[in-house]
């Protein structure tokens, strides 16, 4: 059961907070993140699971309005999808009509995606809820990686279980992704042409670039989307957590720590070990999609937790950690070393060594 208690509530700024649900909500908008994140409209992922939260909060004590609220959002939300949420980006003028597209109802289109999404937000916040209830004092990462872990469990044992379930899972991601890619292409080609126009003839180039990667990512994206799918559901349960323990003062667990003290359960290195393995022998040439998808996931978090560390060391100065993205290469070279700091830190553990040092 959770261990719920009336936190002595320390003193936690939304600030940062916000500027997550902002980044969260409104990324999945625009290229590339249209075609990176499967689920488009992230409020059905946050809503439903902090509803979860609030509901178990309410279990243990906490204000039943707040859980009413947000079950009937939730309901709401569930309801109201239908489709995607653009039907053009230059509808996307000013924040207004930023807000009230991320906001109205879905769309009126009944494609595979339409049902699917709605079906997994609903495993995923329920998945959570059962983690949450079960973990004791775990702390969040555990619960997260435990429902997303157990909403693909069952979502790959349902797909098994009906005709050509996986192939036609993998088509209706394809077809939505690509779907969001021509819209964007065509939105960045548009704008490349008037900026031809003007004579910014680098600008344009940069244009066509772009919309020719979001092309190429939304053909690979839809054999990558369990990894994907899983980090932008880790994300969502993150925000909902760090979002229902600054509404509640009952505390369903420990809260969210600093990104320089982000750490995980070391035998986790055998997810990237099996990724390489199905990846690179031969013999497992049938599993290799799944090798990239264990790389792609595994890969993620390990460069979140080297880029955490490199923050422990820089003393959590994070703005000249991210200096070298300004440089070409410089972030894809960033990005690297988080990745080896992360894998590494498996062994060397740097940060608690410093705490036993005399």
């Amino acid at each position: 059961m959770a261990t719920a208690a009336t936190s002595d509530k320390k003193s936690q700024t939304w600030r940062p907070l916000l500027w997550g649900l902002a980044a969260f909500l409104f990324l999945p908008l625009f290229p590339p993140f249209d075609v990176l994140m499967p689920v488009q409209q992230t409020l059905i992922l946050l809503v439903p699971a902090l509803a979860v939260c609030a509901l178990i909060g309410w279990r243990a004590g906490g204000p039943a309005g707040l859980a009413l609220i947000l079950l009937g959002a939730s309901g709401w939300i569930l309801v109201q999808f239908a489709g995607p949420p653009l039907t053009a980006y230059k509808d996307l003028t000013s924040f207004p009509a930023l807000f009230w597209v991320m906001l109205q109802p879905l769309g009126v289109s009944g494609t595979a995606y339409n049902i699917m999404a709605p079906a997994w937000a609903v495993l995923l916040a329920a998945s959570f809820g059962v983690m949450t209830l079960l973990a004791g004092n775990s702390g969040f990462f555990t619960r997260a990686l435990g429902a997303v872990g157990l909403a693909l469990g069952i979502a790959f044992m349902l797909a098994l279980s009906s005709p050509s379930g996986i192939a036609r899972f993998q088509h209706a991601d394809g077809e939505e992704l690509m779907r969001r890619a021509t819209l964007s292409a065509t939105a960045l080609s548009r704008g490349s042409e008037q900026l031809n126009q003007v004579g910014g003839t680098t600008l344009s180039e940069l244009y066509d670039g772009a919309a020719a990667m979001e092309r190429d990512i939304a053909k690979y994206a839809p054999k990558l989307v369990a990894a994907l799918l899983a980090l932008e559901c880790l994300a969502a349960l993150g925000l909902a957590w760090a979002t229902y323990h600054r509404l509640s003062q009952v505390q369903l667990g420990p809260g969210l720590g600093r990104l320089a003290e982000f750490r995980f359960n070391d035998q986790l290195i055998w997810g990237l070990a099996v990724g390489l393995t199905l990846t690179l022998l031969p013999a497992f040439g049938e599993g290799r999609n799944a090798g990239y998808n264990l790389l792609i996931f595994f890969g993620a978090i390990y460069t979140l937790r080297g880029l955490g560390l490199l923050g422990w060391i820089m003393k959590e100065r994070y703005l000249f950690l991210f200096l070298p993205t300004l440089i070409p290469w410089g972030g894809p070279a960033l990005l690297m070393t988080a990745l080896s700091l992360g894998v590494t830190d498996t062994w060397l553990d740097l940060r608690n060594r410093a705490k036993v040092q005399p």
